[in-house]
């Protein structure tokens, strides 16, 4: 079969090199940081040429602010992978983020943008802010789930413990940052999870 013609062929093409675009600009952030990373860099990385990347992304703060959509947009699509459990959900979430600390320039991308963000006039404003009501609603729904279907006991506040629980993963990949990365981030969110899974899992056990 040939290659597609006309507007839907041409709009594939872009897309598809869009992504390439993305996913070359992810692992150079992830590798050396925003900062340390030029436009020219990211181009040669995706294979093209510099007017090839300019003709997606007019600037470097464009490129940065869509690339940390399409990471979160990854994590949302690892997301729907994982089991109904909630207790394999959030054995899932910790490998989920161990995985993410290999690249620690797109952690710190997304903290900080994440927090600048909050500002109305922020470019990533709403995008920001319904990923992070989207994450809270489907925990919540899940925790709600779990205790439908008799893994929780019955009358928690779902959403409450949705709230408690982004917040603390929220305030460790911070605090991780800004301590030079000198304490088991993970370790101390497992530590977290299995102390709640003891508390609302109708067996009392943890992880």
């Amino acid at each position: 079969m040939g290659t597609p013609r006309g507007p839907r062929g041409g709009y594939t093409t872009g897309l598809a090199r869009r992504n390439q675009i993305l996913e070359a600009a992810l692992l150079r952030f992830g590798q050396d940081g925003y900062r340390k990373t030029s436009l020219a860099r990211v181009a040669r990385d995706a294979d093209i040429t510099d007017a090839g990347l300019l003709h997606h992304f007019r600037d470097k703060q464009q490129l940065l602010l869509a690339v940390v959509q399409y990471w979160h947009e990854r994590l949302d699509e690892q997301w729907v992978r994982v089991p109904d459990s909630v207790r394999e959900a959030f054995r899932c979430h910790l490998e989920d983020t161990a995985e993410s600390l290999n690249m620690p320039g797109v952690l710190e991308l997304a903290v900080v943008i994440g927090a600048e963000a909050t500002a109305p006039d922020h470019p990533a404003h709403d995008f920001f802010s319904h990923w992070q009501e989207k994450g809270v609603r489907e925990l919540a729904d899940r925790l709600r789930a779990g205790a439908e279907s008799g893994e929780l006991k019955a009358g928690l506040d779902h959403e409450n413990i949705a709230r408690q629980c982004a917040a603390l993963d929220a305030g460790l990949r911070l605090q991780w940052l800004a301590g030079g990365r000198s304490f088991d981030l993970i370790a101390v969110m497992r530590s977290h999870l299995d102390r709640l899974m003891t508390t609302i899992s109708a067996d009392g056990e943890g992880l």
